[in-house]
């Protein structure tokens, strides 16, 4: 019930992020251009995925690396089915895939993987952030539309600003920040402070853990790469659709598109993605209109297809258990709490929860 509770949620704000898109826009139009397209720029661009995959492989390497150092085979296949899962499944939930499929007890336990999840994933919204406040100055004064993304690359940079001090505190004072948890839980149910309390120490547990300096300074320059090819694949896709945009710009629509695409949605992320797509677009063509909905569309497809077509390829690999991909969002819990039997709640004081498994 709860899954289709989210499926249905997902799907409708979906459905609703695509009327809102394609208000007063022409379907044969959008049809037509996405027909006679230069499909010439698709093959360099899915060079360039290629490449994105890579990068992101290996930087999510970097931060298992000091629990676990994963062989690359191994890290690929898991990346490729876990983002494969993050695109298809609802509401997000494929992010739980990569932590609990990399996971390989004792070695390297699901809280270990999922904190690096959750680093890689506020470095991720804290950088595009930035770049979306930083981009937005470069538009005139009085574009449409202009205000309310740069509301929202405020609000993404103050949330993800917040998650990242919680983060620090943590890392800094793991009981303190365990004890934080339950407080703020505890007048809403004891039971799920004491659960969410041990299962944040546990994560705490798999955060502590970082790489050398070394590895941190090339951790955050394959993010800079990682989202420099990002932003230069939509320049160039764009061609495709008779979009000249200059390299700024496109950056500018990136950031967009990742503030748009947090929002939880259907499967796919559909409805979301093209919507702030085309938002984008029109902050630069101010009668992109069918086009430029056309072009969100034919991006939303392609990389749709090779995540998943790559993910596919992967999905029957001996790294791969396929039985345990599903059962992820519910297993990752239940792998924290076996974990905090382990670690104790806080140092020094054993959880009742744990107390009650012995």
């Amino acid at each position: 019930m709860k899954r289709a509770i989210q499926t249905l949620a997902g799907l409708g704000i979906s459905c609703g992020a695509l009327a809102f898109t394609l208000r007063g826009k022409n379907l044969d139009r959008i049809w037509s251009e996405m027909l006679h397209a230069d499909y010439r720029w698709l093959w360099p661009y899915l060079a360039l995925l290629a490449v994105i995959h890579v990068v992101r492989t290996v930087r999510w390497g970097i931060l298992l690396e000091p629990v676990a150092k994963v062989p690359f085979a191994k890290l690929n296949a898991v990346a490729a089915v876990g983002f494969m899962a993050l695109m298809i499944l609802p509401f997000r939930l494929g992010e739980f895939a990569r932590p609990y499929l990399v996971a390989e007890r004792p070695r390297l336990r699901v809280s270990a993987a999922l904190s690096s999840v959750v680093v890689e994933r506020v470095v991720d919204g804290l950088f595009t952030a930035v770049l979306l406040i930083l981009t937005l100055l470069a538009v005139p004064q009085g574009t449409r539309g202009l205000h309310a993304f740069r509301v929202a690359g405020v609000v993404v940079f103050l949330a993800f600003g917040a998650l990242l001090a919680f983060l620090v505190l943590a890392y800094r004072n793991r009981p303190r920040a365990v004890r934080l948890t339950h407080r703020l839980l505890d007048p809403l149910s004891p039971r799920i402070a004491e659960r969410a309390s041990g299962m944040m120490d546990a994560f705490i547990h798999g955060l502590r853990l970082v790489p050398s300096r070394r590895k941190v300074a090339l951790f955050f320059l394959l993010t800079f790469v990682y989202w420099a090819v990002n932003g230069w694949g939509i320049q160039i896709f764009a061609r495709s659709f008779g979009f000249d945009l200059a390299l700024l710009d496109a950056y500018t629509v990136l950031g967009i598109l990742v503030v748009g695409v947090m929002i939880p949605a259907g499967p796919g992320m559909v409805g979301t993605f093209q919507a702030a797509v085309a938002g984008g677009l029109s902050l630069f063509v101010s009668d992109a209109g069918d086009r430029a909905f056309a072009f969100a569309n034919v991006l939303w497809l392609v990389q749709l297809c090779q995540q998943t077509a790559l993910g596919v390829i992967f999905l029957f690999s001996r790294h791969i258990r396929l039985a345990r991909i599903f059962e992820a969002p519910k297993e990752v819990g239940e792998g924290l709490e076996d974990e905090e039997s382990e670690y104790g709640a806080e140092p020094g004081r054993q959880s009742k929860t744990a107390n009650e498994r012995r």
